[in-house]
């Protein structure tokens, strides 16, 4: 300032002594020059006038030159005018005095340069020798300009301007377009400035006074006023100004607002996020020849008080000032104090919608730290307590540095969120190089997030040490060059998802808890690792994870892989994600369980007995995108299942699943019991193999069969095998191929190889009737019935080869109902077999002693026949048959009866007819023959077998036209028979004579087998009827003993 004032004083002088000698001289070129020189012998300075200069003596002495300029005495420019108009009045002069009526200055400059420092000088070490000298040093009157007789009744500036040179030579413009007024009657008295500056496009106007101009300009005590105000501010200053005093300004300076969002918008050029509206800011200002000292700053943001202090260093020779700023903050709530987030976002939408209209709006936004190279700046920053988002940040302390354009920031210490934080970051604002480290312990993740104006749906304590290093401001150069390294932890995490509740309703999956978590990052060129165990559904799940970050700051598809592990489910998947299009390619994909209905349970499926319980696996390739899921190359197993192929899922409005699945073996056992049985292992082929069944009576199966996920989703399916199981039942090769529409079910057997025959047969469902309604057609030819019959129903005591014909109708939502439901026909068909283990006639006499006891069988014993024939018709799951035929050589059957195959229950009637004479495997049911009854009857698994002797004698000439066909001694039997009377004993005997068979010795009463002698001679027996005592004569009549 005192520059300022003397270039003023100077060129002031020197136009009065223009104006004095100008009429000495007429020639105006000797007249600059006698001033020019006038000016460098009394000052040092160098003045040059340029333009043209105007001499005027009509009013008074009045002068125009153009283009003048001041330097210092080292050639720095001070001052230089595009045009200057002088008025001095005469008649003062007379009297020794200069009375100057107006200086206008037209477009000055004036230019504030800086001095080349010295590689030694220290601004701390300047200011310290300066604080040593002695209190009145630089104050001596010696040397005083004596302005006592000039007076300036006006001094303008229109469109003045205040530039800073750099020791480079670059300039900057520190204000402009000013216009003012300065008026000093008496230098020995006050000056008072009016005025106005445009500084961003917003008029400021400017008052002031200076008590004593000649103090001010020889440097000695005086006191100034300066007031700047706007629409938006009103700044203050009241100080005592000495400037050849150590102590240059000392005085209180004051800051007021009402619109304090608006005025720092102005200033800054952005909206700021600021809560407070106003503003109200005091400090005292003490200022040195080499330091600013702001000591007591006491400020109000609205509700806010703060309280800091502050020091700007300007020592000579220093290559830039020095700033220091010390803060000391009992409390302060900056929730009070800045912009809700939601109103900050809305002024960042602002700011970003308007800059969005320029192409190059993402280069202006990019921060401009050219500004931080003009000054160095140490900061010092405690605080008890801060309050953002609610939450208190204790314990602050801060300390940062910018020197010579190198910056250093340390977070010492900062309690927050239930834990601590620290942080360093030093770097260069010249070359944007920067390289820090962040430390954190045991912070709350949802007072973190609230930090942020976010709401984490997690809970958990995190910790973190990270190291970071970058250049650059720009985010496309930040994120090529920035790297990290370091790792962050989670514990004691929980999060609720409930997405999760909501797909597994039945049970409590909608939080994860006892989360842990550890992240490492070896640099953004390398994979993030990510580590941890968690408690989901009532189990604990361990995960690895790779996750690519080089590729996600290139916006490239992301190679990632995750591993899951648990009791229930094992899982593993690696791939690329794209996020463009949210898909995921060239990916593996791999699955296994070691309970499929363990693992059915904790999806949430309902599940029972009957539910498979059987491991499972799954691998395959995987292709993934909004739209549609692929699985190729699916190899899969499920129990003794083994299959592959290909299976696609469209994932539209409604899913569509297209598979072709090829299976060496298929076994749907576990489908079809207690979910835990599989599948004989045997070859169909051959029809080797064997099985104990153990068919035990069991209550129906009531477990619920949901076939609504039916519904859910179309499916069109081709499946193979080379064998297909269904409990004993072991088949060839099977083609299936299932179409699934609008839940319509349609599937179709169009190959079936079984126990050396072939087959044909489609099933039905209809998911959408409500209870499922199911149909099946099958037909089967050319089997061995013996593995056929003994897989299928566990029947051993027929062989023959055969086929069968079904066509079955049921509905229902249980296994129960099913089978209870089950409507429709079949029949069977056997040639060229036998009955094994039986030997018709050969029991037959054996009925004499153990009629009651049901049939003796072995192994060795077997009836062959020709031809087995039977029809059923079923109806709510009672099988009823009327028409079974059997041709033997020695016997000839027929049958009827019902299978109730709900219970498990059989109820038949058998009758044999016994021939005597062999006549081959061929013949008529109805050929000679004594029809024998048989009653079957019971558990179908273990039924009791014995003759129907009441439904023998029902038919009592069947038995004698029998007797008589077999000629000789039946004939004879049978006529004596018929002469039966009363006296049933006599006429026995008299046809027994006839026959040579005593028949009274088989009528009379015989004890039981298994009793002993001795009870045989003592107890009374209990004698048989006589329709039981004529069974047992006529079979051994026939057969012997």
């Amino acid at each position: 300032m005192r520059k300022i004032l003397i270039s003023l004083a100077s060129l002031t002088g020197a136009v009065i002594v223009l104006l004095l000698v100008a009429p000495l001289f007429l020639s105006t070129d000797l007249l600059k020059e006698q001033v020019q020189t006038f000016v460098k012998d009394q000052t040092g300075m160098t003045l040059q006038i340029g333009g043209d200069v105007s001499l005027s003596l009509i009013t008074g002495l009045e002068l125009s030159a153009q283009t003048v300029s001041l330097q210092d005495q080292n050639n720095k420019p001070l001052f230089d005018v595009e045009e200057l108009d002088f008025a001095l009045a005469l008649s003062p002069l007379l009297q020794g005095q200069a009375d100057i009526r107006a200086i206008t200055l037209n477009r000055p400059t004036f230019t504030l340069a800086q001095s080349k420092p010295s590689p030694k000088d220290d601004p701390i070490r300047a200011l310290a020798e300066q604080q040593d000298q002695p209190a009145n040093a630089g104050s001596s009157s010696s040397g005083d300009i004596d302005l006592s007789s000039l007076r300036v009744q006006r001094l303008s500036l229109r469109n003045a301007s205040l530039v800073s040179l750099s020791e480079t030579g670059e300039t900057s413009v520190l204000l402009n377009q000013l216009d003012a007024d300065l008026s000093i009657p008496d230098f020995n008295g006050p000056a008072i400035l009016s005025g106005s500056l445009l500084f961003k496009d917003k008029e400021l106007q400017l008052n002031g006074q200076i008590a004593h101009v000649s103090n001010a300009i020889n440097g000695k005590e005086t006191s100034l006023s300066l007031i700047s105000s706007s629409d938006l501010h009103q700044l203050s200053l009241d100080a005592n100004l000495a400037l050849k005093s150590p102590t240059m300004l000392s005085g209180n300076l004051k800051l007021q607002s009402q619109k304090l969002k608006e005025l720092l918008a102005w200033l800054s050029g952005s909206a700021p996020a600021l809560h407070a509206n106003t503003a109200q800011i005091t400090t005292s200002i003490i200022a040195g020849q080499q330091e600013v000292q702001l000591r007591s700053i006491q400020g109000k943001l609205g509700e806010q008080g703060f309280s800091a202090a502050a020091r700007f260093f300007t020592a000579q020779g220093a290559q830039n000032p020095l700033l220091r700023l010390a803060m000391d903050i009992d409390s302060l709530d900056l929730d009070q104090l800045l912009a809700t987030s939601s109103t900050a976002k809305q002024q960042a939408g602002n700011t970003q919608a308007s800059s969005s209209k320029d192409a190059g709006s993402s280069a202006r936004n990019v921060p401009d730290l050219s500004a931080l190279t003009a000054f160095d700046a140490t900061l010092d920053l405690r605080a008890k307590q801060l309050i953002t988002q609610g939450i208190q940040i204790n314990k602050v302390k801060l300390l940062a540095t910018l020197i010579n354009g190198r910056m250093r920031a340390n977070l010492d210490h900062a309690a927050v969120a239930k834990g601590s934080i620290g942080a360093n970051l030093h770097g260069s604002v010249k070359d944007l190089i920067w390289e820090g480290s962040l430390k954190a312990n045991k912070l709350d993740l949802p007072m973190l997030a609230k930090l942020a104006g976010q709401q984490s749906p997690a809970e958990g304590m995190v910790s973190a040490d990270i190291n970071f290093a970058a250049r650059g401001l720009e985010p496309d150069i930040l994120k090529k060059s920035a790297n990290l390294a370091g790792e962050v932890n989670l514990t004691q995490g929980r999060i609720s998802v409930p997405a999760l509740q909501s797909a597994i309703p039945n049970r409590k999956s909608g939080v994860i808890d006892k989360l842990s978590l550890r992240a490492r990052l070896q640099g953004l060129d390398k994979p993030l690792a990510l580590s941890g165990r968690m408690n989901w559904n009532g189990e604990t799940i361990t995960y690895d994870s790779r996750i690519g970050l080089a590729e996600i700051l290139a916006n490239q598809a992301i190679p990632a892989s995750v591993t899951l592990r648990s009791n229930p489910l094992n899982a593993s998947l690696s791939g690329r994600f794209s996020p463009d299009n949210l898909s995921l390619n060239g990916s593996k994909i791999a699955l296994s369980s070691p309970s499929s209905r363990a693992l059915m349970g904790w999806l949430g499926q309902v599940v029972s007995k009957g539910t498979p319980n059987v491991p499972i696996s799954v691998q395959s390739n995987l292709a993934l995108s909004p739209s549609n899921t692929s699985l190729e190359q699916l190899s899969l197993s499920f129990g003794q299942s083994k299959g592959n192929g290909n299976l696609s899922i469209n994932t539209a409005a409604k899913p569509v699943i297209s598979a072709s699945l090829a299976f060496n073996k298929l076994d749907i056992t576990p489908l079809m019991g207690n979910g835990t049985e599989q599948g004989r292992t045997g070859s169909a082929a051959s029809g080797s193999g064997s099985r104990k069944t153990s068919r035990s009576q069991a209550a129906p199966d009531n477990s619920p069969i949901d076939f609504s996920g039916l519904n859910a989703i179309d499916a069109d399916l081709k499946l193979s095998a080379n064998s297909l199981i269904a409990k004993d039942i072991v088949t060839g090769k099977v083609s299936l191929v299932a179409r699934l529409k609008d839940g319509q079910l349609q599937a179709s057997l169009d190959q079936l190889s079984l126990y050396e025959g072939t087959g044909t047969g489609g099933i039905s469902l209809n998911a959408k009737a409500k209870p499922a309604q199911m149909s099946a057609n099958f037909s089967l030819g050319q089997m061995q019935m013996a593995y056929f019959l003994r897989d299928a129903v566990g029947m051993k005591s027929l062989s023959g080869r055969g086929g069968t014909q079904l066509s079955l109708t049921t509905t229902g939502a249980s296994r129960a109902d099913l089978i209870r439901n089950l409507n429709g026909t079949t029949n069977l068909a056997i040639r060229d077999g036998q009955i094994r283990g039986i030997n018709i006639p050969q029991m037959l006499r054996s009925l004499r002693g153990n009629i009651l006891e049901g049939w003796a069988s072995s192994s060795a014993q077997n009836t062959d026949f020709s031809s087995l024939q039977a029809s059923f018709i079923i109806k709510n799951g009672i099988a009823t048959n009327q028409d079974l035929q059997m041709l033997g050589p020695l016997v000839r059957m027929t049958g009827a009866g019902q299978i109730d195959l709900v219970h498990q229950r059989i109820n038949y009637r058998a009758t044999p007819k016994l021939v005597t004479k062999l006549r081959g495997q061929g013949g008529l049911v109805n050929a000679d023959g004594v029809p024998i009854p048989i009653i079957i009857k019971g558990k179908l698994a273990k039924p009791r077998i014995y003759p129907d002797l009441p439904g023998i004698l029902e038919n009592p000439q069947a038995v004698l036209q029998g007797l008589r066909n077999l000629g000789g001694a039946g004939k004879a039997a049978a006529k004596g028979l018929q002469k039966l009377d009363k006296n049933i004993s006599k006429e026995l005997t008299k046809q027994g004579e006839k026959l040579g068979i005593d028949l009274n010795k088989f009528i009379r009463p015989k004890g039981q087998p298994n009793q002993q002698q001795g009870q045989q001679n003592t107890q009374p027996q209990k004698q048989q009827p006589v329709e039981q005592q004529l069974f047992n004569s006529i079979t051994k009549g026939l057969f012997g003993n």
